[in-house]
């Protein structure tokens, strides 16, 4: 996987997280969870690299709460709130919104 659609993917996970209500902090420490399920991956990326090559690259792998809350802040820069995204760029009503939630929240 190319890791612009792995941040992609965990950036659609911290957005379905955040449309189903729960709480900024957890979202976070769900997204920076991914260092560790990456850790060994990344690690071995790294080492098949020149140390300087490394030392760049290294950004690219990994995921920072810096990442994750430009994300956030481009959304509430384009759309003035995350639920006013919700609704105008993914057509999410209240109705979807709760079929989500009494689907997915256990």
């Amino acid at each position: 996987m190319v890791h612009g659609e792995r941040r992609q993917r965990q950036w659609a996970g911290a957005a379905l997280l955040t449309a189903l209500g729960v709480p900024r902090e957890t979202v976070m420490a769900d997204y920076l969870a991914s260092n560790d399920y990456r850790a060994a991956a990344n690690a071995a990326a790294l080492a098949s690299m020149p140390a300087e090559q490394a030392k760049i690259y290294k950004p690219l792998l990994d995921f920072r709460p810096e990442y994750l809350n430009s994300g956030f802040d481009e959304v509430e820069a384009s759309f003035g709130s995350f639920r006013a995204c919700e609704r105008q760029a993914l057509g999410l009503g209240e109705r979807e919104l709760r079929r989500l939630r009494r689907e997915l929240v256990v």
